[in-house]
């Protein structure tokens, strides 16, 4: 890209928003730093005029002009706004200090600078000391000592003295430098200058629009220039750049090229061992909405690795489901969200769609297990108690049985992340070995059965282990040489099961915090309303305990889905699906 039209060309590259731009340097400019300097004053600025935005506010102040239509008009604005607050400030700092003047003429009567002038012209020093109640009775019987007053356990002395050096081991106080006689009339200009102030400012704050806009250009200008100087400059004639486009984006890209003649060369990402290309996810639009998860986490797999957001969802929403587990705190999860989402005018943003996905997976699995707010007393209503499967009931449900659900959905999730990695290498014989590793979980999930529930494992289980170690020692590190393939394969194998087999137990953690959250709210109703409620007081005491325990109980079992439920997705799932989430988001260059 030519040196002499650069800004212009940058500008088109950003507005076309498709290259993944991988910086030579650290971009350094002196331009640069005058721009990050303005957008921080600009910024700052915005702050200002927020706290005085009123929707009544009026130009009342003729020092007030319209600055869109003045030459620099966003600078003078915003140098107006930041001028005007100083000013503020400063205002602000004096009243504190007349303020504080007034309560000491109130304190030490009127004593002016020319008073102690007079005196010490005299030969006479006077000066004023606080002294604590306690120490001021080894001094009040000096001649020369005098008691004004005293208030809040100190005392107030004056000390008469023809040593001018002479002090006391006490707080010495000054006089204000404001007259007695001026205080008031002071504090009454600077109070009117404070309120000029705040006028002005509200007035100004009719054109933060103007200055919000000079804001974005300013911030498109400093993405312009960091792209611009993150380059290499070729004998000062021409600039170039390094980064990634998606395939489908190459004729956009190449047309816009040849419209502005841009040279460049492209190439297949990824032919370099030492490359590391971002990763562009491309999720169905119903599995976007666990993007707020997995950017919060950092999640992003690597440029080879699979996108696990569909199946991160789907397990995700089912293990909140189970880890909270009571309907009533799903309802109320899901009002919430609707009051928030109204109150955000109901735009149609993911974050919402994920709690309203969540919220319905708590209530649907609080409605089957017969859980409400932990209370027995309502899962026994009788159209509610139809619609609880009784294996999975929080009263009287078989925990066996739940326990041994668990360690299902383990297996489960733990086959679909080897399904996943035997179809990425669906061309080579190591989609061969993901099928042996499938064998080795689910020989593992009937050994787990019997060693952790005492259920007897099937008589087939030494085959599972067997046909599945066979399968991954011969086809899972397939090379030339087939017997140090072999080899390695089978000394990695014990730890590998010993990890499998630690992976599927850890899937009865979804048994055990749901277990807790049912029993945590069914205490909580006990100390409320455990011994009756007989009179107004413990009525209310009642209330309050319902009110805060729930809440507590719903926040613990919040923290539960995402240490636990992003875990099993994260940790287990992602392990065994080979996915290391190594990668770098694709963030293309877009104005």
């Amino acid at each position: 890209m030519a040196d002499s039209d650069q800004d212009a060309n940058l500008t088109r590259l950003g507005k076309l928003g498709v290259l993944h731009i991988t910086p030579f340097q650290p971009a350094e400019d002196e331009s640069i730093d005058r721009i990050q300097a303005r957008i921080k004053q600009m910024e700052t600025a915005i702050d200002i005029l927020n706290r005085y935005q009123t929707e009544n506010a009026e130009g009342k102040t003729n020092d007030v002009n319209d600055f869109a239509n003045t030459n620099r008009g966003e600078i003078k604005l915003m140098e107006k706004v930041l001028q005007t607050d100083a000013d503020l400030q400063k205002l602000d700092d004096e009243i504190v200090e007349l303020e504080d003047a007034k309560t000491w003429y109130q304190s030490w009567g009127n004593v002016t600078k020319d008073d102690l002038a007079e005196l010490a012209h005299k030969g006479y020093f006077l000066k004023m000391y606080i002294v604590s109640a306690k120490e001021v009775s080894k001094i009040k019987d000096r001649n020369d000592i005098t008691v004004v007053g005293e208030a809040n356990g100190v005392v107030r002395v004056l000390l008469m003295t023809e040593d001018k050096g002479e002090k006391l081991p006490f707080y010495e106080y000054s006089i204000p430098e404001v007259h007695y006689s001026e205080v008031e009339k002071k504090i009454a200009e600077t109070r009117e200058q404070i309120e000029a102030c705040s006028q002005t400012l509200k007035a100004l704050s009719l054109q933060k629009v103007f200055l919000e806009d000079a804001l974005k250009e300013r911030i498109k200008r400093f993405e312009v220039r960091n792209v611009q100087y993150s380059g290499i400059s070729f004998e000062g004639q021409v600039r170039y750049w390094k980064g990634y486009i998606p395939e489908e984006q190459l004729d956009n890209f190449t047309s816009t090229a040849a419209k502005h003649h841009w040279g460049y060369m492209i190439e297949d990402a990824g032919k370099e061992e030492e490359e590391d290309p971002p990763t562009l996810i491309k999720s169905p639009k119903w599995a976007d909405r666990i993007r707020p998860v997995l950017n919060f986490m950092g999640l992003v797999p690597g440029y080879d690795e699979i996108d696990v957001s569909r199946v991160f969802l789907l397990f995700f929403t089912f293990f909140t489901g189970i880890l909270v587990g009571d309907a009533g705190y799903g309802l109320v999860f899901l009002l919430l969200t609707l009051f928030v989402h109204s109150k955000a005018g109901f735009k149609r943003k993911v974050e919402f769609q994920l709690i309203y996905t969540l919220s319905v997976s708590i209530l649907f699995w609080g409605v089957i297990s017969g859980t409400y707010f932990g209370s027995e007393l309502i899962a026994g209503i009788p159209f509610l108690n139809m619609l609880i499967v009784d294996k999975l009931a929080s009263f009287g449900g078989d925990s066996i049985f739940l326990q041994k659900f668990m360690f299902i959905v383990g297996a489960i999730h733990l086959t679909v992340g080897h399904l996943q990695s035997a179809w990425k290498s669906i061309n080579s014989v190591r989609a061969i070995a993901q099928i042996g590793w499938i064998s080795i979980v689910w020989g593992l999930y009937f050994v787990v059965g019997q060693m952790v529930l005492g259920i007897p494992a099937p008589s087939f289980v030494v085959w599972l282990f067997v046909g599945g170690a066979a399968l991954i020692a011969f086809f899972s590190k397939p090379s030339s040489n087939f017997f140090k393939g072999v080899l390695s394969s089978i000394g990695n194998l014990p730890l590998s099961i010993i990890n499998g087999f630690s992976d599927i137990i850890s899937y009865i953690r979804l048994y055990a915090v749901g277990l807790a959250t049912v029993l945590m709210a069914e205490s909580f109703n006990q100390m409320a309303i455990g011994d009756g409620i007989d009179t107004v007081a413990s009525g209310i005491g009642a209330v309050i305990v319902l009110i805060l325990g729930h809440a507590l109980n719903m926040i613990l079992a919040a923290m539960a889905v995402i240490v636990h439920g992003v875990r099993l997705n994260m940790l287990e799932y992602a392990g065994h699906a080979g996915v290391e989430f190594s990668g770098s988001e694709y963030k293309p260059f877009q104005l």
